[in-house]
């Protein structure tokens, strides 16, 4: 359900009625966006909120349509690299979402296109004029208008005549990047060769040798791709400019950003058909995992996990047997130090169930340490313990003696829970039921009093991209290797409340990730059948035949909520149904949806604490 579902309860200006375009033309619009020093969304959005309570108070009401209209724009999600949802929700809860472009009315669309040209703030002036485009794209003008006014962002920043938001000076930073993303996808829409788009391939040439003129190599990881993938530079160019900054004694034991720049190299090598300095890079960039296992001699996990990335990365490279032979040996020396290290993964939270301290634990707090404090809000109960609670509560019940029959949402029976014999011990399966669902109700008062709570503080206080996330999930020995981004993005929805989509690309990761952890460990969980075949052990046989190991990876405390949740057919039985497709909308905001995949998150963060100095450092670099 939308907000606009919601029109006959309060009228919504641009959805459910047009604005015209005098109300947008009054002055106390007009001094509301007009130009400032500051070429970003949080900007013009905070000044529109202030005229809007300014002209409420003085019963303007033509003028706080117009800036409602404009206010919802300015409030978009902004995922560039999206070609065909550009602007999403900003937020997303229990089935309902906040207002995207294809609510508004195309009347309301025809009114704002004839209102761009008058837009002072140029970073305002971008997102409408892209979004009267992306509702049209027959609408030239409105498209060239959008490239034009990207454009101009980054060139006040370049020229130092304005700044993005949080004071950022930097024209090759990620709100930059953000800009050109979007800006190249458009003209590529609209043809790449067209004259009117000189100005872009100018200004990433120019922001380009900046970042490299100035010795930026994070400037030159977001603005290189771009100028690569658009070939505004000769590919060469491209990458002897990675191969340089990557050199750079500025980037010190920088690992993660010489990585990125040596395989930036390595691409655009390719791209050029030179091979063999490709290769060269490549392997320059996979020997960037081995610093980073030497840099954490204090952590065989953290060791094993870099040296296993460098392996991986060097796999597909020519020439390199030996030098695999070499690490996996160093691997080999390690990894049996895993088992008493990872043994102690658990972490304790003094966050209150109440809401509002939930909030003021986090607000104006920065991106990296939000993010700790969301996964980190809570800890799975003692297995012992919650054993102990479920026998007391049922002890004396006549609930207790009868049966209990779980159906799922068709009315078929899915679990039959025998009733507790007094004469004799408790039945496993009966046991595990009443844990299950005397456990559902602290899993929900951990969805509503933390998680919702922290998530609504991100929305308001953060963008969260991807691109942030990245850092975490290549810090985890959790993620295999090469499932970072599946990782990244699945948490970047979460945190937005897309549960839909984050269900499907973090909670079919679990298992694969536990097979990972344990093959790290030293431990094969394939097993040959009699045809010759190999097999992978599923969820349910890793939690059983493999139950010892993992109890020498992680708490017995994690892997029975595992067990509980996701394999346990008389719990929510997640894995069953999302991989048979018997989950209907609805249920993706179940709490117990919302709990798995926030656990699944919680296990990825668990490694990363002794290192997470480095992990919350690039991530602020990386974020907003």
């Amino acid at each position: 359900m939308t907000d606009n579902e919601s029109a006959e309860k309060r009228e919504i200006p641009g959805v459910t009625f047009v604005v015209s375009l005098d109300a947008f033309q009054r002055e106390a619009v007009k001094n509301a966006i007009a130009a400032t020093a500051v070429v970003d969304s949080s900007d013009i959005y905070a000044r529109i909120r202030e005229a809007i309570a300014a002209v409420k108070a003085a019963g303007d009401a033509d003028s706080e349509q117009a800036l409602e209209v404009l206010g919802q724009i300015a409030n978009y999600h902004f995922e560039p690299n999206d070609r065909a949802e550009p602007f999403r929700p900003m937020a997303i809860m229990d089935g309902r979402r906040s207002l995207i472009p294809t609510d508004l009315l195309s009347d309301q669309i025809g009114v704002l296109v004839k209102l761009v040209p008058e837009i002072g703030h140029h970073a305002l002036r971008a997102r409408v004029a892209d979004v009267c485009w992306l509702l049209n794209k027959k609408d030239a003008i409105s498209g060239l208008q959008a490239v034009s006014s990207y454009v101009e962002c980054i060139k006040l920043v370049l020229d130092g005549e304005a700044k993005f938001d949080f004071d950022e000076t930097n024209p090759a930073s990620v709100p930059a990047a953000e800009y050109l993303k979007r800006a190249t996808i458009v003209a590529r829409s609209m043809g790449w060769k067209r004259s009117e788009f000189d100005p872009l391939r100018q200004i990433i040439a120019d922001v380009s040798q900046r970042a490299l003129d100035t010795d930026d190599g994070w400037g030159f990881i977001q603005i290189g791709p771009i100028n690569l993938s658009n070939q505004v530079w000769e590919f060469a160019r491209t990458a002897q400019a990675a191969e340089i900054l990557a050199a750079s004694a500025k980037l010190g034991a920088d690992h993660p950003a010489r990585r990125s720049l040596w395989e930036l190299a390595g691409q655009a090598y390719l791209r050029a058909k030179d091979v063999e300095n490709s290769n060269r890079c490549l392997v320059e960039a996979a020997e960037t995992y081995v610093g980073d296992a030497e840099a954490r001699p204090d952590s065989a996990a953290v060791q094993v996990h870099f040296l296993n990335d460098a392996i991986q990365a060097l796999r597909p490279i020519p020439g390199t047997a030996d030098r695999r032979r070499a690490l996996q040996d160093r691997l080999n020396a390690i990894q049996p130090r895993i088992m008493d290290e990872m043994s102690s993964f658990s972490h304790k939270t003094n966050i209150t169930d109440l809401v509002e301290a939930a909030e003021a634990e986090v607000r104006g707090k920065p991106l990296a340490q939000v993010i700790r404090a969301l996964l980190m809000c809570a800890k799975s109960p003692d297995p012992d313990e919650l054993r102990d609670e479920a026998l007391k509560a049922s002890h004396g019940t006549l609930a207790a003696l009868f049966s209990t029959t779980v159906s799922d949402h068709q009315g078929r029976t899915r679990f039959i829970a025998p009733g507790l014999d007094l004469g004799g011990p408790p039945d496993e399966n009966q046991v595990r039921f009443m844990i299950n669902r005397r456990d559902h109700i602290r899993r929900s008062l951990v969805v509503s009093g933390k998680i919702n709570p922290i998530r609504r503080i991100l929305w308001e206080e953060h963008s969260v991209s991807v691109d942030a996330l990245l850092p975490l999930m290549r810090a985890s020995p959790f993620v295999p290797p090469h499932h970072e981004h599946i990782f990244a993005i699945g948490a970047a929805k979460f945190i937005g409340g897309d549960e839909l989509e984050a269900a499907h690309l973090i909670l079919p990761q679990l298992e694969n990730s536990l097979r990972h952890i344990l093959s790290l460990s030293g431990v094969e969980t394939n097993r040959i059948n009699q045809d010759g075949t190999q097999e992978e052990a599923m969820l349910s046989r890793l939690l059983s035949d493999f139950r010892e190991p993992l109890l020498q990876i992680m708490p017995a405390a994690i892997i029975q909520e595992i067990d509980l949740l996701f394999n346990f057919r008389g719990g929510p039985s997640i894995r069953h149904e999302l991989a048979h497709g018997k989950m209907s909308d609805g249920e993706f905001w179940s709490l117990d949806v919302t709990y798995s995949i926030w656990l699944v998150l919680h296990i990825v963060i668990l490694p990363t604490l002794t290192l997470w100095d480095d992990v919350a450092a690039e991530m602020t670099r990386r974020g907003r």
